[in-house]
């Protein structure tokens, strides 16, 4: 496994230059798949310096998955400013076209994992028709704590694989919130409830990446 320092230009009419961390599987016979992974909010401390980021992404790469890790607009050397969760989603599509773009990587396998406020942008991302194939949503933010309300009419047909992870003591993603709107979704999809975790996940990082990984390998 390998991991460089990359940059690519978000999406949109004004794209801004962002900063990211490729993990790369070690050599593989045929294309593999890759994940695009996005950090919690920008304004609370979120980076792809997070933990739960930077171990999900090695454990991934060291399963035969391409992953990146990449700062939003704003945070640590990625340019541009907060874009109040819009322009997150503008750079979800930069960093999807440039794996997108990488040789080696299955553009019919392009998976997105998202924790909290990134969560809300790679779903909004995934809503415009993008070409994600699966999705892995941590934390996401829901009742008072919404960020980009979801289009219920989109999720209630989108028949991709989708797996929701959240801890029953998380007042951000609320259980009583997450399991309806899970419920409503077609499948395939999965709920991973982690007993005694909040929001933060601390100490519990090794234990979500496995979902994470695991359900992701699965699919491949």
């Amino acid at each position: 496994m390998q991991e460089a320092g990359v940059s690519f230009t978000s999406a949109g009419s004004e794209p801004v230059k962002l900063d990211g961390v490729l993990h790369t599987p070690d050599a593989v016979d045929s294309p593999s798949p890759a994940v695009v992974l996005c950090h919690p909010h920008s304004l609370h401390g979120g980076s792809m310096r997070v933990p739960v980021m930077e171990v999900t992404a090695r454990e991934l790469a060291g399963r035969g998955l391409m992953a990146l890790r990449f700062d939003f607009r704003g945070v640590g050397r990625s340019e541009g400013s907060f874009g109040e969760g819009l322009g997150e989603v503008e750079d979800v599509g930069g960093a999807f076209q440039f794996l997108a773009e990488r040789n080696g990587v299955d553009e019919s396998r392009l998976y997105l994992m998202g924790y909290s406020f990134g969560a809300s942008v790679g779903l909004r991302y995934v809503e415009q028709g993008s070409p994600v194939s699966a999705i892995a949503a941590l934390c996401l933010p829901l009742g008072e704590s919404t960020i980009l309300p979801l289009s219920q009419q989109f999720w209630l047909g989108w028949r991709k694989p989708k797996l929701f992870l959240a801890g029953d003591r998380d007042d951000i993603c609320p259980l009583s919130e997450l399991r309806p709107l899970v419920e409503g979704m077609p499948e395939p999809k999965q709920l991973t409830v982690l007993a005694g975790a909040d929001h933060f996940l601390w100490g519990r990082e090794q234990e979500v990446a496995g979902y994470i990984v695991d359900y992701l390998t699965d699919l491949s």
